[in-house]
């Protein structure tokens, strides 16, 4: 009897083994995997981020310049519109796509705020654009992983960043988030 429990145990050790074996390697794949994958995306969210700056130059340009007429602004700022499109469909791989969709969203209505009259009308078109662009760079942040690894560097490094100018920034970012609180 003791001989067929010692067998049994040493079945049971081979499968356990072999079930081990097998978890191991697909965890090392998958974390090999995964380095591979986090290079593609934050290469795309690198891009994103420069083509979103661009077409926010774009859209305070096309914003504020009395030199456009309607049809210039509606051309100008579909270009650039279709250049993060055209992009975040080629990389949809790597980015998240309710963040994609955001990002194409961002600038439009923008070609409408100059041609506004009303003067409260079009500093709300303004300002949605302006959040809408800050929210699609602090999402990007967030989803690529930067937001984190810049908190964890913080918690490492704790570097004192102080000056008159970064203390004026404090004092805006919390008013900012009174504000929104309100």
């Amino acid at each position: 009897m003791t001989d067929w429990i010692a067998g049994f145990i040493g079945i049971l050790g081979v499968v356990i083994g072999l079930i081990g074996n097998e978890f191991l390697r697909r965890q090392r794949r998958v974390e090999a995997f995964s380095s591979c994958i986090f290079e593609k995306r934050l290469e795309a969210y690198e891009e994103l981020v420069r083509r979103m700056h661009e077409a926010n130059q774009i859209a305070t340009d096309v914003m504020e310049n009395p030199a456009y007429s309607p049809e210039e602004r509606h051309s100008l700022l579909s270009e650039a519109i279709l250049h993060i499109a055209e992009f975040t469909d080629r990389s949809e791989l790597y980015l998240d796509e309710e963040l994609s969709v955001h990002c194409v969203a961002a600038f439009m209505g923008a070609e409408d705020v100059y041609e506004t009259e009303d003067m409260k009308d079009k500093e709300e078109l303004r300002l949605k654009v302006l959040s809408n662009y800050k929210n699609a760079r602090r999402m990007i942040r967030e989803d690529s992983g930067v937001a984190e690894v810049d908190t964890y560097i913080k918690k490492v490094a704790k570097p004192e960043l102080d000056s008159p100018v970064i203390s004026y920034l404090r004092e805006l970012k919390q008013q900012h988030n009174l504000n929104n609180q309100s």
